[in-house]
């Protein structure tokens, strides 16, 4: 009797050891992810010049008015390049001269929480969930110059933006999306990233960890990771064509999202894979065939 009560003394003293080990590290973690996650620290807005015409313009979204870069060209299909978190327009620059080349109108724009343009009422970067407004005054601006359809080309987060406005507005002038190292279950990125790094003494993060501080995320700064899983919303919401690129070498998201993307809407994602590519740089690896695939896809969604 006496070992049995040892044994459970034991096992009651591990159980609250696990315990206070996952309220510890999830809320130290729960800081790293609202800080390098949530909080914007923008990179800054450099307007390139290169072998394309580019004029500076604004459009205006529902918090103010925002600055973005038109590539003219004759046609009246669009595509709105939506860069990644804290990066910058100039994420898409590689696709300007071959797309207005094609005869494709662009617009790369700036969003809520980038240098020099209006923040967002939370202060935090949302996962599309605001950011989708944004997009809607893009849109609105590529109609008012003459856009009969528009395309959308997601870099990383960009993506999720992208597709929380396709989300809410299947209208017929959508003709597609591209998405490249698509970002668009932010929790899933999470688990990916909390995996790659050491607890203690070599020890992997537990999944468990990466849930607890995602638990205090939530709680911390109001975020509600269901809003910003677009997987869980891509079965019964997505209705336009998508071509998913993607690095095998991603160490920044998950493959899988775009991957787990096709699987839900095979008839509508087109996957391509480029080996060896990391994260945004499919374009570094393979620049002929990146840009063949996009103009296919463009071409054949016509």
């Amino acid at each position: 009797m006496k070992s049995r009560g040892l044994f459970r003394g034991i096992l009651w003293s591990v159980v609250a050891m696990i315990l206070v080990v996952h309220v510890a590290a999830g809320w130290m973690f729960s800081g790293r992810i609202i800080n390098e996650g949530f909080t914007p620290n923008p990179g800054a807005i450099v307007v390139p010049s290169g072998d394309y015409e580019l004029v500076e313009v604004t459009y205006e979204s529902d918090i103010g008015t925002f600055d973005a870069w038109h590539m003219p060209a004759p046609g009246n299909r669009w595509v709105i390049h939506i860069h990644g978190l804290n990066a910058t327009p100039a994420e898409s620059e590689v696709l300007f001269g071959p797309l207005q080349d094609a005869g494709y109108p662009q617009l790369a724009i700036a969003y809520r929480n980038d240098e020099g343009q209006p923040s967002d009422p939370s202060g935090y970067f949302q996962y599309g969930a605001t950011e989708w407004a944004d997009v809607l005054g893009a849109v609105e601006f590529a109609r008012a110059n003459g856009a009969e359809e528009i395309f959308f080309a997601g870099f990383s987060t960009g993506a999720s933006h992208a597709l929380s406005y396709v989300f809410r507005h299947n209208f017929d002038d959508i003709g597609g999306v591209i998405t490249d190292s698509a970002n668009i279950d932010f929790g899933q990125t999470i688990d990916f990233r909390a995996s790659q790094e050491d607890l203690i003494f070599g020890i992997p993060v537990p999944v468990t960890v990466s849930w607890v501080a995602k638990f205090f995320t939530s709680l911390r700064i109001d975020m509600n990771w269901k809003a910003i899983d677009y997987l869980d919303k891509a079965e019964r919401s997505l209705r336009v064509p998508v071509l998913a690129i993607y690095g095998t070498d991603d160490q920044s998201v998950p493959i899988e999202e775009s991957i787990e993307l096709a699987e839900l809407q095979p008839d509508l994602v087109t996957l391509y894979a480029v080996d060896g590519a990391g994260h945004v740089e499919a374009f570094d690896v393979d620049l002929n065939g990146y840009l063949a695939q996009v103009l296919e896809f463009l071409d054949e969604e016509a």
